[in-house]
């Protein structure tokens, strides 16, 4: 994410907080009254989480169309639009631009994933008016200079040809590659050297027109503003964008059959990625896929990859698989890195945890034990006003409704041992597993189904 001041990282947990927001005119009472949709004049909705107690107010958006729609010979162009909007807008040039955020503690930034373009804005309570001009400006006014292309365009190729060397996002890369052959989730989002050279102005332009567009657009506030001056801030913000339709959805992702890819790399370790399908964030089986997957793979020190991996023979100091949610096809995805002379063992233990959980499912004291982490561990992840904001552009996105808060427990509660069995025998397909070694891994034979790649 291009940020001018710290980022706050995006989450997807919710907890209840104490400090109710006012239900003034254009606001409508979430069921806890804790949450208000507010509309505002112009017709920009936006969920708030009022706390006053700070004087501090984060807002997060979120655009539909990423990385994922830029035509293959353009791949980087989302990535280079994100960068170029902290490259001034308005009557500010870049250095203005910067120095006007940095002097007045205002974080202002923009991020390109493979399906969205997403920004955040914090700033305290006394520069808001300030904060909300800089970012209307950028939003409509952006300044696009070729010469601050081109060193864009300069950093973002030298960064991705050091990535070429790295055996991490090698193995990544690849994963994506071999998973989705010709679909758009097989290109890097950052695109490759002669991609990103190839990109001009007029193509940030085009994207920039094609995703900054008020249909569609997800809002989510947090902190110290009440309703009715959101309604006038969001006017102010968003009011000036067009309505047309955003970019249409892609259309759905192959399903990533199984394999081994070994990708030869000179280094001590080797780098593992691994996964297949997963299910979709709407599914009503999702809370307990993701109990099946905290088991599985979702810490190092207390999953069943963690102990045998890790915990008992001491092949990998991490290791962990995770859900994420993409729009045109979910997966499921881990990592690890072991010593060459251990990969071939790892390889093993993986498949065999994967086909046993998928054989019995979880005992019932690993469920207990996830089900205590997950609903446990979400008041310490939103630590920050905007990870609140973040929250609340989620829950939008995935239609959970305002009472979210307070229900969300006891979806978590409601995963029995019965259902999790059933669900880990649904998500989890050992034969499927698409696995990538970066490295010069000792030991896979010719009995291995190994796919060697240059």
């Amino acid at each position: 994410m291009i940020r001018l001041v710290g980022h706050l990282a995006l989450v997807v947990v919710m907890l209840a907080f104490a400090t109710p927001a006012r239900a003034d005119s254009g606001a409508t009472a979430g069921a806890d009254g804790g949450i208000v949709e507010v509309i505002s004049p112009g017709g920009i909705r936006a969920w708030l989480r009022q706390d006053s107690s700070i004087p501090l107010l984060a807002i997060n958006f979120r655009f539909s169309g990423g990385g994922s729609i830029i035509a293959a010979e353009k791949a980087g162009t989302a990535v280079l639009a994100a960068r170029m909007l902290s490259e001034g807008a308005g009557e500010w040039d870049g250095e203005q631009f910067r120095q006007a955020l940095a002097d007045n503690a205002i974080g202002l930034g923009f991020q390109a994933g493979r399906d969205t373009f997403s920004g955040s804005l914090t700033t305290l309570t006394a520069n808001r008016d300030l904060a909300v001009q800089l970012l209307q400006a950028t939003l409509t006014t952006p300044r696009m200079a070729d010469t601050a292309l081109r060193q864009q365009k300069s950093r973002l190729i030298t960064s991705r040809r050091r990535s070429e060397t790295r055996p991490n996002s090698i193995a990544f890369r690849n994963w994506f590659q071999t998973a989705y052959g010709d679909h758009p989730y097989s290109r890097s989002i950052n695109g490759t050297p002669e991609t990103v050279a190839s990109v001009e102005l007029p193509d940030i332009t085009g994207f920039l027109a094609k995703v900054l567009t008020r249909n569609g657009l997800v809002i989510g506030v947090a902190g110290d503003i009440d309703p009715a001056a959101l309604g006038e801030l969001l006017d102010r913000a968003f009011g000036e964008l067009p309505d047309h339709a955003p970019p249409a959805d892609l259309a759905t992702a192959p399903t990533p059959a199984g394999g081994l890819n070994v990708i030869p790399h000179p280094s001590q370790q080797s780098v593992v990625v691994f996964g297949h399908a997963g299910i979709a964030r709407e599914d009503p089986d999702w809370y307990a896929a993701v109990v099946i997957t905290q088991i599985l793979g979702g810490s190092t020190f207390t999953s069943r990859l963690g102990a045998e991996v890790r915990e008992k023979r001491g092949l990998a100091y991490g290791i962990g698989a995770n859900l994420s949610p993409y729009r045109a096809g979910s997966i499921l995805l881990g990592r690890t890195a072991t010593r060459n002379d251990a990969v071939a063992e790892t390889l093993q233990i993986i498949g065999e945890e994967w086909q046993r959980m998928a054989d019995q499912g979880p005992t019932a004291a690993e469920l207990d034990e996830a089900k205590t982490y997950l609903m446990g561990s979400f008041p310490l992840s939103l630590d920050s006003t905007g990870a609140i904001a973040s929250v609340l552009v989620q829950m939008q996105v995935y239609g959970l409704g305002q009472d979210y808060w307070t229900t969300r427990a006891a979806y978590y509660q409601a995963v029995d041992l019965a259902t999790a069995q059933r669900v880990a025998r649904r998500i989890l397909q050992p034969q499927s597993l698409l696995q990538v070694v970066v490295g010069m891994p000792e030991k896979l034979t010719q009995a291995t189904p190994a796919k060697i790649t240059q």
